[in-house]
């Protein structure tokens, strides 16, 4: 069976093409450069040299799964995986030609005259070419694939969110009752206390305005007024006062000031909230 997966094949198979496509292109510049300085163009000669590029298949394809395979983000492994096979691909070039030429050919080209030549004319591709497909994938794949930052955020919301009270103990002459937040219509400042007013029925709690936001999901409360605190889903609608000042209504009818300091969060979580009815 093999081991290779369908995307892998699909990355192989592009290599070849590419390398194919520049082998060709540098035979061709090759001869194009021979006609217009009325010089000889010899083939296998070019071909030999075209095998700067063969290299790429091999290296390039590792590169790829080493890629797949790391995880960690950090500079220096970006750099390692980018420069490495830049290095080997270095040396390995005028290695190849000069094995290659001591068999097939009469003439030898040196290791060290091909290196030379490899470090005046082609290193900035070396460098070039290691580089894209790297920071192509770190980026495509930061973008395409969020799923482990947008895990650890959600996580952490979902823990944020556990803190938040669902449920406060309040005096009712001399019984306690253990009333639910989200039946709550809104908090209202009256120092050292506050108001919890619910249907018809209002409580009066030892605590403060802004000590009891800290308890609540922002998501369902929201800060109005510097003396009021509704909950955003018992909200029905709400008007203008023509001075930057809002009432905004509640389910039970009752009116509340919503200050023009508040009044920008105010309306963006009003929409958010109630998105499927207004119109």
């Amino acid at each position: 069976m093999s081991k290779f997966s369908i995307a892998d094949k699909k990355v192989a198979n592009a290599l070849i093409l590419l390398v194919i496509a520049f082998v060709l292109l540098t035979l061709v510049q090759d001869f194009l450069r021979a006609e217009l300085k009325n010089s000889a163009f010899y083939f296998s000669e070019s071909l030999l040299y075209s095998s700067f590029w063969w290299l790429f298949l091999p290296l390039l394809f590792i590169q790829y799964f080493v890629v797949n395979l790391q995880r960690k983000k950090r500079i220096a492994i970006l750099l390692a995986v980018i420069l490495l096979p830049a290095f080997v691909h270095l040396f390995a070039f005028p290695l190849l030609v000069s094995a290659i030429s001591s068999i097939v050919y009469f003439h030898t080209y040196g290791f060290q005259q091909v290196l030379r030549y490899t470090l005046s004319e082609q290193v900035y591709l070396l460098v070039i070419i290691y580089s894209i497909p790297v920071l192509i994938f770190y980026f495509f794949h930061k973008k395409q694939h969020p799923s482990a930052n947008a895990s650890a955020i959600s996580e952490k919301s979902d823990v944020s969110l556990s803190q938040f009270i669902t449920t406060i103990l309040v005096s009712d002459g001399n019984k306690k009752l253990n009333i639910v937040v989200a039946d709550i219509f809104y908090f209202s400042a009256n120092p050292p206390y506050i108001n919890i007013h619910l249907e018809g029925k209002k409580y009066l709690h030892l605590e403060t305005l802004k000590s009891m936001s800290i308890k609540l999901n922002p998501k369902q409360f929201i800060r109005v007024h510097k003396s009021s605190i509704v909950n955003i889903e018992m909200v029905t609608s709400y008007t203008t006062r023509l001075n930057g000042d809002y009432d905004l209504t509640m389910k039970n009818n009752t009116i509340i000031r919503v200050s023009r300091n508040f009044a920008g969060n105010f309306k963006n979580r009003f929409v958010k909230i109630h998105q499927d009815t207004i119109k």
